[in-house]
């Protein structure tokens, strides 16, 4: 819910002209973990079936690594984050 909320307070940002680079990126960084930790429990749960190309949950946790991959790497996302928010741009 939280990674949604910043999502569309971003986009609004975007439609307004405004600069929302620090909102777009805390967006992605927090909905890309919160997608991983999902996905690493969900194998967890499934055990070695997880693996298994016949069981969904192996095609979620691929798609939820390669989140933290395009688009920028995690690691970018934070520091986008953290160097508009110590220049002061909020």
């Amino acid at each position: 819910m939280i990674a949604r909320q910043l999502t569309y307070f971003a986009a609004r940002e975007k439609d307004s002209d405004r600069r929302c680079d620090i909102e777009a990126g805390m967006a992605k960084l927090l909905a890309a973990r919160v997608a991983w930790s999902n996905a690493d429990n969900a194998l967890q749960i499934h055990g070695g079936n997880g693996y298994a190309m016949e069981y969904p949950v192996s095609r979620v946790l691929c798609d939820a690594r390669i989140l933290n991959i395009f688009e920028g790497a995690a690691e970018i996302q934070a520091q986008v984050v953290c160097r508009g928010l110590i220049e002061g741009r909020n």
